[in-house]
């Protein structure tokens, strides 16, 4: 209860009190406000925040400390202004009133080249980003130089926002390499070949919908300095451990940009748990872009069995015990007849290990049992891809566009498991094949309408082959010869499809986007099992129950329209989807029709905050995962069959959302989101000691609840910023076990959690944080509860401008307060050569030298305790070159 009533008081004192400066740009030769871009810098001549004025020349920017500022008011063609303001007092506003500036003089010469060196450029819908401006020297890949734009973060993964908006695509010289894939750019790519970083707002794919498609999107854009252009530059990595742990990495990055032809190449090879296909996943599955130029996203074959497990706990290297390898060449060249070549060719070869020990007990109308099993996942993957894409331009006013995209995929697992002292082996063959091809016709009828025609061909096939050798059918049957099992699963599936859009920007605040279009699937599904006894000869049996077949087509004709429009301070948009879907399965036709309205409305201001109301109603069908009416094994002692066939499941969505702040001085965040699903797929699990039958069946009415808050402020007196952040999930929802009654349970996360960040410009700095969540279960069987808890501490020391220490400590502690705690150390030395643009790093993880890490969770049924091995105590003794 003090925890709630701490964040109510904090918040209140966030949304009540705030050091404010405000005032309004005027023309000094008459009374007319101007559009201007307002910086404001600390005595150090840093930027601390920016923004530009509004229609009627007024500007408003948040001030986070006390000090001495200096604001600098630019605008196009006047003289800049500068206004010196000492903030010495809290939650105050500081009215500058009516600020005129002058025009610049003019005179009649022959030539005039005026040259501004301004950290920051704003305008309409970009912000411009000096990238020496910002860089110290000690960047040593564009990631770096990123982490310093004010209004930026990356994330541990690599992923960018601006602001609360996740960045689409990092662009080079307006090309785009990488596509989502953006992370191997800007974690490689050496940050001092850059000349400028923009934020393009309202970003458009394609350029000939720009100010008629009606976006959020944010992507970035770096450009190269004239010096670098057209040169061969790049970096390269080594590293090794000294002992006999021998871990290591390889990377090599070597990159050409010109305005026509861009060449970038790298090589990636590391057994320190690094995912080297992390930048590159995207190439593996469809676009789900939501923009008109998607069809068919997230078309995909369902993987059915899957003989891998990963660690969804921690980062990478933790827990994969691996040895990567990826090779990848991404070219781009654009033509001067208007044509523009693309190719990404991606060639990986992993291995993946992962050790899990665990402890499952169940507890249901009399059934009580334990099973102890500890399991070696052992993988090892090859993927294959290559991509074209080619794009036409015609006069301005047309293009057309065509990609086609090849995937190979050959996976091995060769597991070792022992359920209740029984080794079991379980080995498996998967292999993938697809290929992609689309077609993207744009004409741009006038400055405010456009028509984008789309047609999109699939094709994958996925085969399965595995044995698992166990005694579940020895129980099955009754049959003591029965000892290993032998399954095949053949899945195919085609796709076609296409869509007409018409865009049009009926006013500079009025947007009508209409689209129909058609897409057909088909899909075939066949598994056979066979069980051998221990000399690998056949048991007769009664298969159909383990066998299937399964052919299902679908046509789905739609159509949607969306109208968004604004007016002064508030935005309003509507949508109405509307399908028509027939399908077969199995020689059985099903024909549906669905309409789907959608409503979203918005009001805005710098002084009250964002607000945004939501609400929709969505119509999906379920997938060929709910068509099989017989069991699949799925390896692991586990079963499962699904009667549910072809359905609709409608749900109803409402969200509100709250923002306090602008992208760079953002104080509070909340969001709260409400959805009811009329009808969802759940789970009547049929429990045995030694194997376990998993059936989907279709339920009523599930209902989920979630909302999130931040808010943030800095405190002077330690010169640092905290964060409030909180998190609480509720869902309500029904299953069976053992074919009983349904169980009605109710589940509960409750997360609060702080932040605290140092605002210092000294050579120390640190960050540090804790959360609790407290998860609760109850159900009409049992209650339960239990709390997880994580901390971190991060200090950051610089002992001179080329000596950096980093020291970063983590703190687990998950389930029931008997459960053992873990806790990392990880140190980082980084020293820089400057004359020779390289650098010499030892990074040291898990210092403390942590075996294992437990995991504790909960059912409404059962309870699990999970231990996991964690990769081994390393130094890794490393160079970095930039040349």
């Amino acid at each position: 209860m003090r925890i709630i009533l701490f964040i109510f008081l904090f918040f209140s004192q966030i949304l009540s009190a705030q050091t404010q400066i405000k005032g309004i740009v005027q023309s000094d030769s008459a009374n007319v406000s101007l559009k201007a871009n307002i910086i404001l810098l600390n005595e150090k001549n840093e930027i601390e925040t920016f923004g530009f004025t509004n229609k009627d020349g007024s500007f408003l920017l948040n001030v986070e400390r006390l000090g001495k500022y200096t604001i600098q008011i630019t605008a196009f063609n006047y003289n800049e202004k500068k206004i010196d303001l000492f903030v010495n007092e809290k939650d105050k506003t500081y009215d500058l009133g009516n600020i005129n500036i002058s025009h610049l003089k003019e005179y009649e010469i022959k030539e005039v080249v005026i040259t501004r060196d301004k950290p920051i450029r704003i305008t309409k819908d970009t912000i411009e980003y000096k990238a020496s401006k910002f860089a110290n020297g000690t960047e040593m890949n564009v990631e770096d130089l990123l982490k310093k734009l004010p209004g930026m973060k990356v994330g541990k993964d690599g992923r960018i926002t601006f602001g609360d908006t996740d960045v689409e695509v990092v662009l080079i010289e307006n090309d785009d390499l990488f596509e989502r894939g953006y992370q191997t750019l800007t974690q490689n790519m050496p940050a001092n070949a850059l000349e400028k970083v923009q934020v393009i707002k309202n970003y458009s794919k394609n350029k000939l919908l720009k100010n008629i498609q009606n976006t959020e999107s944010i992507a970035i854009n770096l450009t190269i300095k004239e010096d670098a252009k057209g040169k061969w530059f790049g970096s390269t990595t080594l590293a090794s451990t000294t002992y006999d742990t021998n871990f290591y990495q390889v990377k090599f990055n070597l990159m050409n940009f010109t305005k026509r032809k861009k060449i970038y190449l790298l090589y990636n090879q590391n057994n320190l748990g690094l995912n080297e296909m992390s930048g590159v996943q995207y190439l593996m599955n469809p676009s789900s872009d939501k923009d008109v130029e998607n069809l068919g996203g997230n078309i995909n074959l369902i993987s059915l069995i899957n003989l891998h497990q990963k660690n969804n706990l921690f980062e990478d290297n933790r827990t994969n015990f691996n040895n990567d390898k990826l090779v990848s060449l991404n070219y781009i060249n654009n033509y001067k007849n208007d044509w523009k070549l693309k190719f990404v060719t991606v060639f990986n070869d992993i291995e993946n290990r992962n050790f899990v020990n665990s402890l499952y007990k169940f507890n249901f109308e009399g059934l009580n049992f334990t099973n102890v099993e500890s399991n070696t996942w052992k993988q090892s993957n090859q993927n294959v891809i290559a991509k074209v894409e080619i794009l036409k331009d015609f006069k301005n006013d047309a293009s057309l566009q065509f990609y086609n995209k090849l995937s190979w995929l050959k996976e091995n697992n060769d597991n070792d498991f022992i359920f209740n002292n029984k080794i079991n082996n379980q080995n498996g063959e998967n292999k993938l094949f697809a290929s992609e091809n689309k077609v993207v016709y744009t004409k741009k009828l006038d400055s405010t309408q456009a028509i984008v025609a789309v047609g999109k061909f699939m094709y994958q096939n996925r085969p399965y082959q595995f044995t698992d050798e166990n005694d579940v059918f020895k129980f099955i049957l009754n049959n003591p010869a029965a000892r290993k099992i032998q399954q095949n699963v053949d899945s195919n599936m085609q796709f076609g499809g296409a869509k007409l859009s018409y865009l049009n920007t009926i006013a500079k605040d009025k947007t009508l986007e209409i689209q129909i279009g058609n897409e057909y699937r088909t899909d075939h599904l066949n598994s056979q099992l066979n069980v051998f006894d221990a000399i690998n000869q056949a048991i007769l049996f009664d298969k159909n129950p383990y066998e299937n077949l399964v052919d299902f087509t679908q046509n789905k004709a739609f159509s949607e329209a969306k109208y968004n429009f604004k007016n002064d301070k508030w935005s309003y948009g509507f949508g109405l989807i509307s399908q028509y879907i027939s399908a077969n399965l199995n020689e059985k036709n099903t024909n549906l029709f669905n309409i789907s309205p959608i409503l979203n409305i918005g009001f805005k201001t710098k002084h009250s905050g964002n607000f945004n109301i939501n609400a929709s109603r969505r119509i999906s069908q379920t997938g060929v995962e709910n068509f099989y009416q017989n069991f699949i094994y799925q390896g692991n002692r586990s079963f499962r069959q699904s009667e549910v066939g072809f359905q609709n499941l409608p749900a109803y969505n409402v969200g509100f959302s709250y923002n306090l702040g602008d992208e760079i001085s953002r104080k509070f965040n909340f969001n709260i989101n409400y959805s009811r699903q009329e009808d969802y797929i759940s789970n009547n699990t049929i429990v045995n000691p030694n194997y376990t039958f998993n059936q989907n069946i279709l339920i009523k009415n599930n209902d989920n609840l979630n909302g999130s808050f931040e808010t943030r402020r800095y405190f002077k007196f330690i010169k640092s910023r905290i964060s409030l952040l909180g998190n609480y999930n509720y869902s309500r929802y029904e299953n069976s076990v053992n074919s009983q009654a349904l169980i009605a349970t109710q589940f509960q996360n409750i997360k609060l959690g702080f932040e605290m960040k140092s605002g210092w410009t000294k050579k120390i700095n640190y960050e540090l944080g804790y959360d609790w969540a407290f998860n609760i279960i109850k159900s009409d069987v049992n209650n339960t509860e239990y709390l997880d808890q994580k901390g971190f501490a991060n200090l950051y020391y610089n002992f001179s401008e080329v000596l950096r220490l980093e020291s970063i400590f983590e703190y687990y502690k998950f389930g029931n307060a008997q459960q053992k705690t873990t806790n990392f150390w990880d140190i980082k030395f980084n020293y820089q050569v400057k004359k020779h643009a390289f650098n010499i790093f030892i990074n040291a993880n898990n210092l403390l030298n942590n075996k294992s890490i437990q995991r504790f969770s909960i059912s409404n049924i059962s309870e699990s305790l999970y231990t996991q091995r964690l990769l081994p105590r390393h130094v890794v003794l490393g160079v970095n070159k930039n040349f």
